[in-house]
């Protein structure tokens, strides 16, 4: 146990409270029934007449801590950690079934326990609460750098990051993979009739479309101006290109409220396949590009199949 006060054989006063505690504030309900869990064992281990009281004040400060999480909010600022601190401390009342004359010694030390195990709950826990904001912090920043401010899509950064993963389980797996780019047509249009605002609320809206019809396992990445790549695991061109044919005629039907304009837009897709175990993202993106500017000149509005002289 943490820095015990031994009274009596069998009788310890420690601070096994404040980890329990700490443990349902920061790490829930998983992280209480496993330090409860380990701290008992470690009770029994020890034995002695203050074994039952002890695994009682176990039970106790855990309920204390998680009803302390839920009703405070989860505060953790120093006022409520000296809160959590005195709160589980007083689980320490299970004692109350020793004999008298072991009563007399736990009161005391009572006042010393108390203060340390409060003062502990405080530094202990505002050490974690910093360690919690720089890591929740630090994934933002990270998710930050992922992200294309303006739609809310994964950037070109995300996609090297993506590609590494997709090729090496590619080649691991003899697996394919798809991928569809998708240019709104006369954008600069857009822009020119309705000002930039309007456009980027277009773009954003076509994204959200694009996104919405996406997997979980595919990324959909602005790769630039108003072009969408969207990279689709484990699938065939085929497939994609159903996939691309919806989304094209989705947008082609739907009107966009743009700051009280309404404004209809289409798209154009290429789409394209990997064909081998060393295929590159960057290749297969290159072969879309190839297929779209087939789209393009085939009249815009329209999927194009690299390898294939039909649109869809």
């Amino acid at each position: 146990m943490l820095d015990p006060v031994i009274l009596r054989p069998g009788v310890i006063l420690d601070s096994r409270t404040v980890m329990i505690g700490l443990a349902a504030l920061f790490g829930g309900v998983g992280a209480t029934v496993i330090v409860s869990c380990a701290t008992i064992l470690a009770r029994l281990f020890l034995g002695g007449v203050g074994t039952v009281p002890g695994i009682a004040a176990i039970f106790l400060s855990a309920l204390i801590g998680l009803a302390y999480a839920r009703f405070s909010g989860n505060r953790r600022d120093i006022p409520g950690l000296a809160l959590l601190g005195l709160l589980v401390t007083m689980s320490y009342v299970t004692l109350i079934v020793l004999p008298s004359n072991y009563m007399h010694a736990v009161l005391d030390v009572a006042p010393i326990v108390f203060i340390r195990n409060i003062l502990g709950t405080v530094i202990i826990g505002y050490l974690l609460a910093i360690g919690d904001r720089q890591e929740c912090e630090f994934l933002t920043f990270k998710r930050q750098a992922q992200r294309d401010p303006m739609t809310g899509l994964s950037n070109r950064r995300a996609l090297n990051l993506f590609s590494a993963r997709l090729e090496a389980s590619a080649k691991a797996e003899n697996s394919v993979f798809s991928v569809i780019l998708f240019d709104i047509d006369h954008f600069k249009r857009v822009n020119d009739i309705y000002g930039h605002p309007v456009g980027d609320q277009v773009l954003a809206q076509v994204c959200s479309t694009i996104s919405g019809r996406m997997r979980q396992t595919d990324i959909v990445v602005r790769y630039g101006g108003e072009e969408i790549c969207v990279v689709v695991p484990e699938s065939r061109k085929h497939n994609a290109a159903r996939v691309a044919e919806d989304i094209r005629a989705q947008i082609a039907s739907d009107v966009y409220n743009c700051d009280g304009s309404k404004v209809s837009v289409t798209v154009s897709a290429g789409v394209a396949q990997s064909d081998g175990s060393n295929q590159t993202i960057k290749d297969v993106i290159k072969r879309a590009d190839e297929a779209l500017y087939t789209a393009k000149q085939a009249g815009r509005n329209r999927v194009s199949v690299y390898g294939y002289d039909t649109d869809i």
